[in-house]
């Protein structure tokens, strides 16, 4: 049944992937689906429900995918590989952010200073 819903909209299909497998509470989020996620520009971020961030690094990924092709058309390829070169910056620094947030999910940031305590004995 799914075969036949998605024959055509392969595209359409992963995105509701996406935001099903985005959608489920649970503690921890799975790091490997996290990552690969990051195949599409700002999923590991969507998945890990940072989407500021997905928002961010989708639009770097998309912006200098673009500015790649476009040097590529004109046969600038000094400018074609340097927008490479920081997309692929781009694409490591969103698997490992995915990757750190789907670790972290559900992790409780906030501590209590009163709780937090130091103190030194000395013995002579």
């Amino acid at each position: 049944m799914i075969p036949y819903l998605c024959k055509g909209r392969t595209l359409p299909c992963l995105l509701l992937l996406l935001l099903v497998l985005s959608g489920s509470a649970q503690a921890e989020k799975n790091a490997n689906i996290a990552m690969l996620l990051c195949v599409f520009p700002g999923g590991g971020q969507f998945y890990t429900e940072q989407y500021v961030t997905g928002v961010v690094i989708g639009a770097a990924e998309i912006a200098l995918g673009y500015y790649a092709y476009k040097y590529h058309r004109e046969e600038d390829y000094t400018r074609r590989n340097s927008m490479l070169w920081w997309g692929l910056f781009t694409f490591g620094f969103s698997l490992a952010d995915a990757y750190v947030g789907a670790k972290m999910h559900g992790f409780d940031v906030e501590t209590d200073i009163d709780k937090v305590s130091l103190s030194y004995k000395i013995r002579f």
